[in-house]
């Protein structure tokens, strides 16, 4: 079986605005901002990323409401931002606020 999912915590630093998908969805695309210490090779890499996140439905407008800065975590998946496109993005319908870190 194959196997595509991505956790990624981070803070929202940028935001397009709500739209809607033809279908009538509501469709949000936003910047996550990461950065974490992580352990390879038994060194410490430290790693800084901006990825954009694009979420669907209740998600999408929840997502919308939140101020930049907000720190969140996303679950999704990894895919093309559009059918030829070769940008990757992490699809979303899950996401969590994340209280005092």
């Amino acid at each position: 079986m194959s196997r595509n999912e991505l956790v990624l915590s981070g803070t929202i630093a940028a935001r397009e605005a709500l739209r809607y998908t033809p279908a009538g969805l509501p469709l949000l695309e936003m910047r996550l901002a990461h950065r974490s210490e992580q352990q390879e090779a038994g060194e410490t890499f430290r790693a800084e990323l901006e990825v954009t996140v694009l979420a669907l439905g209740e998600a999408a407008v929840a997502l919308d409401r939140l101020p930049l800065g907000a720190r969140i975590s996303v679950k999704g998946f990894l895919a093309r931002k559009s059918r030829n496109s070769r940008q990757l993005v992490v699809r979303t319908e899950q996401f969590k606020l994340i209280d005092g870190e």
